[in-house]
């Protein structure tokens, strides 16, 4: 199947290969590529292994050949490329020649926000270019003349050197960002503040609805990955007071190498006390299907219960039966699913509900203010103010220290 449409700018042709290809699949490639900001003049799809010097088969590649005479400057491949199919291309070809990889990680660098999800892209960038330089020294030593940024052999040796120290060092900053992060949730959970982590398939309204619980302007845009960095803020559920963490989306195939450098900000969610797993149910069924089922196998991978996931179907103002969606949650073993929009703001308050009462660990109470001291001082400032009034304070504490203040008679109400 070949699809032309005729456009200007960065001009690219998106070649997928593959045994069984999804029209799904495909039309998120094409996406991503526009998010990117290529424009597709061209989508080439060919039913079979990819094959190991091109990607596609000769016979495919002679009509590639002939498609980017048209002007087309970039060719992107679907699947991750080994080094010497990149090569084989680039000389074929002699145009620009990446892959889905480069590209989502094209897409990360401009959307990046905060200076752990900048180090985490760099990362990426410097792991993806180590194979490719290896084989440039390889094949030139060979003798053979390639095109790779400029370098000759020594200056591709000087800059794979450099690129590893480049590596080191931005694990060691990493590292530290994530030691600060890690120490911070501990702190938090032991003050009796709960978590609440915002996960699924990119593009499901995370940040629509996390904008929605908690009054924030978070920049939405209908596009992939518009949210690379965690954002947290407190909110009131019900009475009952937790941070509520918007995350990074997923996304089907997700290169490991990708999995591997935004490990940390991953990682947030398996520390979580409650995960939303927020779907877009106004995909058609299969499609709502495939999503669920790689957002289920990203948690999986990361090793997050999913006793404490609970699945949120967003967007139910589009879909006019929840049967469906019913018997796929039952398929997936995702029990009591909720229905909401945070758009129009359907189901909101049942999730506050829902929320409230799964926190069972924790509790927001209210004291006298006078008291506040030697709550302080009895659970060894284990507690955090919620919010403080002339007479009262609500306070979050951990629902097991409630019996030191029954022991010793410290008066409260439970909130929530």
């Amino acid at each position: 199947m070949i699809v032309i449409v005729v456009s200007m700018g960065k001009e690219a042709l998106l070649v997928y290969v593959d045994p069984n290809p999804m029209d799904s699949k495909i039309n998120e490639f094409r996406m991503l590529a526009e998010v990117a900001g290529y424009e597709v003049k061209g989508l080439v799809v060919q039913r079979r292994v990819p094959d190991s010097r091109y990607y596609m088969g000769s016979g495919k590649l002679g009509d590639v050949k002939k498609l980017i005479e048209d002007g087309v400057n970039y060719l992107i491949t679907y699947h991750q490329l080994k080094p010497n199919q990149s090569f084989n291309l680039s000389r074929e070809l002699r145009i620009n020649v990446m892959d889905r990889v480069k590209l989502i990680l094209e897409i990360f660098d401009k959307r990046a926000g905060d200076a752990e999800a900048k180090l985490q892209i760099r990362l990426a960038e410097l792991k993806y270019s180590l194979p490719l330089i290896r084989e440039y020294i390889r094949l030139s030593k060979k003798g053979e003349q390639i095109g790779f940024h400029g370098l000759g052999e020594y200056g591709a040796e000087t800059y794979y050197k450099h690129a590893l120290r480049q590596i080191a060092s931005v694990k060691r900053r990493l590292s530290t960002i994530k030691s600060m992060r890690d120490t911070h949730i501990i702190k938090r959970k032991d003050k009796g503040i709960p978590e609440v982590a915002l996960t699924g398939y990119t593009m499901a309204g995370k940040t629509t609805l996390f904008n929605r619980l908690t009054g924030e302007g978070k920049y939405i845009d209908g596009k992939a990955f518009a949210t690379l960095s965690t954002y947290s803020r407190l909110v009131n559920f019900n009475g009952k007071y937790a941070v509520i963490t918007d995350t990074v989306g997923f996304i089907d195939d997700l290169p490991p190498i990708l999995v591997e450098s935004f490990y940390s900000t991953i990682r947030e969610i398996t520390y979580a006390d409650l995960i939303l797993l927020i779907i877009d149910s106004s995909d058609p069924i299969e499609e709502v299907r495939r999503k669920v089922n790689s957002s289920i196998s990203i948690l999986n991978d990361i090793a997050v219960p999913m006793g404490k996931v609970i699945p949120v179907f967003n967007k139910i103002d589009q879909v006019k039966d929840t049967g469906p969606l019913m018997k796929m949650a039952l398929e997936f073993k995702l029990s009591n699913p909720l229905f909401i929009s945070a758009k129009a703001g359907i189901g909101l308050e049942s999730l506050k509900g829902r929320i409230a009462s799964e926190l069972k660990d924790y509790a927001t109470v209210r004291l006298a203010v006078e008291d506040l001291d030697e709550v302080n001082h009895l659970l060894k400032h284990r507690a955090s103010i919620m919010v403080i009034n002339d007479d009262s304070a609500l306070v979050n504490v951990r629902r097991e220290d409630l019996t030191i203040l029954d022991e010793r008679g410290i008066s409260y109400w439970i909130e929530g």
